[in-house]
Protein backbone atom coordinates (compact mmCIF):
# COMPACT_ATOMS: atom_id res chain seq x y z
CA UNK A 1 0.00 0.00 0.00
CA UNK A 2 1.48 3.50 -0.89
CA UNK A 3 2.06 6.00 1.70
CA UNK A 4 -0.39 8.68 2.26
CA UNK A 5 0.28 12.19 1.85
CA UNK A 6 -2.66 13.46 1.65
CA UNK A 7 -6.47 13.56 2.47
CA UNK A 8 -9.34 14.93 1.04
CA UNK A 9 -12.74 15.54 2.04
CA UNK A 10 -16.31 16.26 0.31
CA UNK A 11 -18.21 19.31 2.05
CA UNK A 12 -22.14 17.94 1.19
CA UNK A 13 -22.70 14.89 3.20
CA UNK A 14 -19.32 15.02 5.43
CA UNK A 15 -17.76 18.53 6.52
CA UNK A 16 -22.03 19.85 6.09
CA UNK A 17 -25.06 18.53 6.79
CA UNK A 18 -27.24 18.86 3.00
CA UNK A 19 -29.06 16.85 1.00
CA UNK A 20 -30.52 18.62 -2.46
CA UNK A 21 -33.68 16.99 -1.29
CA UNK A 22 -34.91 19.55 1.34
CA UNK A 23 -34.07 22.11 -1.64
CA UNK A 24 -36.24 19.62 -3.86
CA UNK A 25 -39.36 19.72 -0.92
CA UNK A 26 -38.83 23.41 -0.74
CA UNK A 27 -39.53 24.93 -4.30
CA UNK A 28 -41.36 22.41 -5.11
CA UNK A 29 -43.92 23.16 -2.42
CA UNK A 30 -43.25 27.03 -2.74
CA UNK A 31 -43.92 27.24 -6.39
CA UNK A 32 -47.15 24.26 -6.75
CA UNK A 33 -45.04 22.01 -8.83
CA UNK A 34 -44.63 18.36 -8.97
CA UNK A 35 -41.73 17.15 -6.57
CA UNK A 36 -41.06 14.32 -9.03
CA UNK A 37 -41.33 16.29 -12.24
CA UNK A 38 -39.15 19.13 -10.54
CA UNK A 39 -36.80 17.38 -8.96
CA UNK A 40 -36.15 15.17 -11.98
CA UNK A 41 -35.75 18.99 -13.93
CA UNK A 42 -33.05 20.24 -10.76
CA UNK A 43 -30.59 16.95 -10.89
CA UNK A 44 -30.70 16.85 -14.56
CA UNK A 45 -29.23 20.66 -14.57
CA UNK A 46 -27.10 20.48 -11.19
CA UNK A 47 -23.86 20.04 -12.18
CA UNK A 48 -24.20 22.20 -15.17
CA UNK A 49 -24.95 24.73 -12.33
CA UNK A 50 -22.24 23.27 -10.10
CA UNK A 51 -19.83 23.20 -13.19
CA UNK A 52 -20.11 26.86 -13.32
CA UNK A 53 -21.22 26.44 -17.06
CA UNK A 54 -24.72 27.95 -15.81
CA UNK A 55 -25.47 30.88 -13.83
CA UNK A 56 -28.67 30.46 -11.00
CA UNK A 57 -30.95 32.58 -13.25
CA UNK A 58 -30.42 30.42 -16.19
CA UNK A 59 -31.45 27.34 -14.23
CA UNK A 60 -34.38 28.63 -12.83
CA UNK A 61 -35.34 29.76 -16.38
CA UNK A 62 -34.56 26.96 -17.82
CA UNK A 63 -36.87 24.82 -15.33
CA UNK A 64 -39.68 27.08 -15.21
CA UNK A 65 -39.66 26.79 -18.78
CA UNK A 66 -39.70 23.10 -18.76
CA UNK A 67 -42.82 22.74 -16.32
CA UNK A 68 -44.47 26.05 -17.58
CA UNK A 69 -44.36 27.83 -14.20
CA UNK A 70 -43.38 31.64 -15.19
CA UNK A 71 -42.91 32.41 -11.50
CA UNK A 72 -39.75 30.27 -11.33
CA UNK A 73 -38.78 31.09 -14.51
CA UNK A 74 -38.51 34.55 -13.19
CA UNK A 75 -36.30 33.26 -10.24
CA UNK A 76 -32.52 34.25 -9.89
CA UNK A 77 -31.51 33.89 -6.29
CA UNK A 78 -33.84 30.87 -4.13
CA UNK A 79 -30.71 28.86 -3.68
CA UNK A 80 -28.83 31.06 -1.46
CA UNK A 81 -31.56 31.36 1.17
CA UNK A 82 -32.94 27.66 1.00
CA UNK A 83 -29.12 26.38 1.54
CA UNK A 84 -28.92 28.79 4.58
CA UNK A 85 -31.96 27.68 5.83
CA UNK A 86 -31.38 24.18 6.10
CA UNK A 87 -27.56 23.34 6.10
CA UNK A 88 -25.32 22.91 8.89
CA UNK A 89 -21.73 21.97 9.86
CA UNK A 90 -21.39 18.47 11.12
CA UNK A 91 -18.92 19.94 13.85
CA UNK A 92 -17.42 16.42 14.99
CA UNK A 93 -15.86 16.21 11.39
CA UNK A 94 -14.75 19.65 11.26
CA UNK A 95 -12.88 18.91 13.96
CA UNK A 96 -11.68 14.95 13.15
CA UNK A 97 -10.12 17.02 10.00
CA UNK A 98 -8.04 19.31 12.35
CA UNK A 99 -7.02 16.22 14.22
CA UNK A 100 -5.74 14.65 10.53
CA UNK A 101 -3.60 18.21 9.69
CA UNK A 102 -2.44 17.71 13.12
CA UNK A 103 -0.77 14.77 12.56
CA UNK A 104 1.41 16.74 9.59
CA UNK A 105 -0.49 15.32 6.89
CA UNK A 106 -1.84 18.05 4.51
CA UNK A 107 -5.47 18.25 3.81
CA UNK A 108 -7.84 19.64 1.28
CA UNK A 109 -11.85 19.99 0.05
CA UNK A 110 -13.02 18.56 -3.06
CA UNK A 111 -16.70 19.25 -3.71
CA UNK A 112 -19.12 20.08 -6.10
CA UNK A 113 -20.54 23.21 -4.93
CA UNK A 114 -21.81 26.68 -6.40
CA UNK A 115 -20.30 30.14 -6.19
CA UNK A 116 -23.48 31.28 -3.82
CA UNK A 117 -23.21 28.48 -1.60
CA UNK A 118 -19.50 27.79 -0.89
CA UNK A 119 -19.30 31.57 0.94
CA UNK A 120 -22.34 30.41 3.21
CA UNK A 121 -20.41 27.87 3.99
CA UNK A 122 -16.71 29.91 5.10
CA UNK A 123 -19.62 31.89 7.49
CA UNK A 124 -20.70 29.05 9.25
CA UNK A 125 -17.01 27.35 9.86
CA UNK A 126 -13.89 28.15 9.10
CA UNK A 127 -11.98 26.04 6.27
CA UNK A 128 -8.70 27.78 6.36
CA UNK A 129 -6.90 24.81 7.93
CA UNK A 130 -7.66 23.38 5.06
CA UNK A 131 -4.53 23.33 2.53
CA UNK A 132 -6.44 22.11 -0.68
CA UNK A 133 -9.60 23.86 -1.99
CA UNK A 134 -11.06 22.22 -5.06
CA UNK A 135 -14.46 23.85 -5.88
CA UNK A 136 -16.51 22.17 -8.68
CA UNK A 137 -17.35 25.90 -10.18
CA UNK A 138 -13.95 26.87 -10.16
CA UNK A 139 -12.69 23.81 -11.98
CA UNK A 140 -15.21 23.53 -14.78
CA UNK A 141 -15.94 20.11 -14.09
CA UNK A 142 -17.98 17.79 -11.39
CA UNK A 143 -17.58 14.52 -9.74
CA UNK A 144 -18.14 12.05 -10.41
CA UNK A 145 -16.15 13.18 -13.96
CA UNK A 146 -12.78 11.80 -13.98
CA UNK A 147 -11.71 15.07 -15.11
CA UNK A 148 -12.22 16.80 -11.45
CA UNK A 149 -9.53 14.13 -10.81
CA UNK A 150 -7.33 14.54 -12.98
CA UNK A 151 -7.05 18.42 -12.17
CA UNK A 152 -6.95 17.39 -8.65
CA UNK A 153 -3.30 15.33 -9.06
CA UNK A 154 -1.94 18.09 -11.53
CA UNK A 155 -1.77 20.41 -8.86
CA UNK A 156 -1.05 18.88 -6.30
CA UNK A 157 2.45 17.47 -5.40
CA UNK A 158 1.43 13.78 -4.80
CA UNK A 159 0.84 10.95 -6.64
CA UNK A 160 -2.54 9.95 -7.21
CA UNK A 161 -2.17 6.54 -5.22
CA UNK A 162 -1.46 8.70 -2.42
CA UNK A 163 -4.33 10.64 -2.19
CA UNK A 164 -7.42 9.30 0.05
CA UNK A 165 -10.67 11.02 -0.28
CA UNK A 166 -13.65 11.06 1.72
CA UNK A 167 -17.27 11.13 0.33
CA UNK A 168 -20.68 10.08 1.40
CA UNK A 169 -21.76 9.34 -2.28
CA UNK A 170 -21.43 5.38 -3.76
CA UNK A 171 -21.02 7.02 -7.41
CA UNK A 172 -17.95 9.40 -6.39
CA UNK A 173 -16.31 7.24 -4.54
CA UNK A 174 -16.45 4.16 -7.23
CA UNK A 175 -15.07 6.96 -9.65
CA UNK A 176 -12.48 8.34 -7.41
CA UNK A 177 -11.53 4.35 -7.29
CA UNK A 178 -11.95 4.08 -10.60
CA UNK A 179 -8.97 6.27 -11.41
CA UNK A 180 -6.99 5.07 -9.11
CA UNK A 181 -7.70 7.10 -5.56
CA UNK A 182 -8.17 5.88 -2.51
CA UNK A 183 -11.01 6.26 -0.97
CA UNK A 184 -13.38 6.22 2.36
CA UNK A 185 -17.44 6.44 1.63
CA UNK A 186 -18.53 8.59 4.54
CA UNK A 187 -21.77 6.60 6.80
CA UNK A 188 -21.32 8.23 10.46
CA UNK A 189 -18.46 10.08 11.94
CA UNK A 190 -17.50 6.85 14.28
CA UNK A 191 -17.45 4.61 11.58
CA UNK A 192 -14.36 7.55 9.57
CA UNK A 193 -13.00 8.00 12.52
CA UNK A 194 -12.59 3.86 12.44
CA UNK A 195 -11.86 3.87 9.30
CA UNK A 196 -8.55 6.28 9.24
CA UNK A 197 -7.45 4.32 12.48
CA UNK A 198 -7.44 1.63 10.30
CA UNK A 199 -5.14 3.31 7.67
CA UNK A 200 -3.30 4.45 10.58
CA UNK A 201 -3.54 8.25 9.74
CA UNK A 202 -5.26 8.78 13.21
Amino acid sequence: MAKVSCVLFDLGGVIINWHDSWLIDEVSKRFNLSRTRFGQEFMKNLSILSSGKMTEGELWSIIGNRLQSSELERQDSLLGPIFRKFVSVNDSVVKLSREVKETGLPIGILSNTEPITFPIVEELTSLNHFDFKFLSYKIGHVKPSPMIYQHVIENVPFKKEELIFIDDLESNVKSANDFGIKTIQFLSYEKLRDDLRMMKIL
